[in-house]
């Protein structure tokens, strides 16, 4: 994408606008420093930030400006940020564009009056100031080490019970998690010779110190808002075991449509479960688990929400997810998610959340990353009724049934016009004895005939009684 192509999108999380130098240097500095703390980013001056529209800086002044903020960044921010300062022109139009590059030495931050020290982070086209839990998973990125590896010296390995989460592992995997696995797994780490649990192990076994924000609250909420809801559950206690927990709530409140097709008659979710899991995997590995906050699954008419704590790790952004790109932020239960196979390959989750939905007719999800939080949120609308048709599979594909080669029972009371019925009904949502002896030419014994055979096969259902008969899918 070149540098026009990118004004054109305005600001977002790697790109910010500046018109001029002002007095105030610490706006720029601060995005400075987020970007350093971030996925980088450029800055470029000569553009009018709420218009996007190109100004440009004046020949005379563009090679003082570009001098005087190296020795701002240089002077400021800490640890050292060396950024690429370069100009480039516009219509005939000077820019001065400031390309941040990602840290390897974060935290970064500003240097304030009476060495105060503030950090700074990019969430959106926003700039904020981090909180201390940010600066700590700033810290644990720049040591390469996940919080959820961290030991737990109170929980020497001798007196923890691991019989539940050994016997789920066999279940899961036919394997055996025995001590060198654990170890493998990171569940227990060593220490002077000895082992501990780690912060993973803890959730994983579900040891009651570290539930109380580990837990996934559930809601069916009453229309398309929070002010009523229908139910509600909250579920604690080992971390893969919640997941299972909060996807039977979801197969609970999600609707099914009825799909009658030539072939078979099924109930389908409106959303797919799979869909569904996906996105709840996805925030229990991917949520900051030092934040203390929980896992939110709320389900209302036309949508349904996933809320984890936490925004996207290190260098992600919405666009990079879509395409597969995934940073692992605890690795101790990404691992185990993996072994017990509800991760199948690194990054392709938010992937096939997008894919699933499409292949079943479904409005593409929107994804958001508030930095203090990432919500998932899936329509319900089914944008293409053909595609959520056509995603229905027979149970019987690809078998040969036991009745091949014999003549049904049932020959000639189900006649092959009934296209003609299926399209009525898809048309105008119910249909009548009279109905269908205009539309497949028959008499008023047959007409019946065929109706009774289609309830009798649960094809339709019949309401009413007399002459305000009717049917339905």
């Amino acid at each position: 994408m070149n540098i026009l192509e990118e004004i054109r999108k305005g600001e977002n999380k790697k790109l910010e606008f500046k018109e001029k130098l002002s007095g105030n240097y610490n706006s720029f500095l601060k995005t400075v420093v987020a970007f350093a703390n971030g996925n980088g980013g450029k800055i470029i001056f000569g553009i009018e930030d709420k218009t996007n529209k190109i100004i440009g800086i004046d020949d005379d002044e563009i090679l003082d400006l570009s001098d005087k903020i190296s020795n701002l960044i240089s002077e400021k921010c800490f640890p050292s940020i060396i950024p690429e300062i370069y100009i480039t022109n516009i219509d005939n139009k000077n820019l001065l564009i400031i390309e941040v590059f990602s840290g390897q030495l974060k935290p970064y931050y500003l240097k304030g009056k009476n060495n105060k020290k503030k950090v700074y982070i990019r969430v959106g086209a926003t700039t904020r100031i981090a909180d201390e839990n940010i600066i700590k998973s700033l810290e644990r990125e720049r040591l390469n080490i996940s919080y959820d590896e961290e030991i737990l010296f109170n929980y020497p390995q001798e007196n923890i019970n691991f019989e539940t989460i050994k016997k789920d592992f066999k279940n899961y995997t036919g394997k055996e998690l025995n001590e060198n696995k654990m170890l493998n797994l990171k569940i227990l780490k060593e220490y002077n010779k000895k082992h501990f649990l780690t912060i993973g192990g803890a959730l994983l076994i579900g040891k009651e110190e570290f539930l109380e924000y580990a837990d996934i609250k559930c809601a069916r909420f009453k229309g398309n808002t929070v002010k009523e809801f229908i139910d509600s559950k909250e579920f604690v206690g080992p971390i893969y075991k919640i997941v299972e927990d909060a996807i039977k709530f979801a197969k609970i409140h999600i609707e099914k449509n009825m799909i009658i097709t030539e072939v078979i008659r099924k109930e389908k979710y409106v959303v797919p479960i799979e869909v569904i899991r996906e996105a709840i995997i996805n925030a229990v590995v991917h949520r900051d688990y030092s934040i203390n906050s929980d896992i939110k699954l709320a389900i209302f008419d036309d949508r349904i929400e996933i809320t984890s704590p936490g925004g996207l790790p290190g260098n992600l952004d919405v666009e990079s997810i879509k395409y597969g790109r995934s940073e692992i932020r605890n690795k101790v239960i990404a691992r185990f998610f993996k072994e017990i196979r509800f991760i199948e390959q690194w990054g392709t989750g938010i992937k096939r959340i997008i894919e699933l939905c499409k292949l079943n007719g479904l409005e593409e999800p929107n994804f958001f990353d508030d930095g203090r939080y990432f919500k998932v949120i899936i329509y319900k609308i089914i944008e293409n009724k053909e595609m959520f048709e056509k995603s229905i599979k027979p149970e019987s594909a690809g078998k040969v049934p036991e009745s091949a080669g014999k003549v049904p029972e049932s020959a000639g009371k189900v006649p092959e016009i009934d296209k003609k019925i299926l399209s009525f009904l898809k048309k105008y949502g119910k249909i009548t004895r009279n109905d269908v002896e205009r539309i497949l030419n028959v008499r008023e014994r047959r007409a019946r005939s065929i109706l009774k055979d289609y309830v009798e096969k649960g094809y339709l259902k019949r309401y009413g009684k007399g002459r305000n008969t009717y049917y339905k899918l």
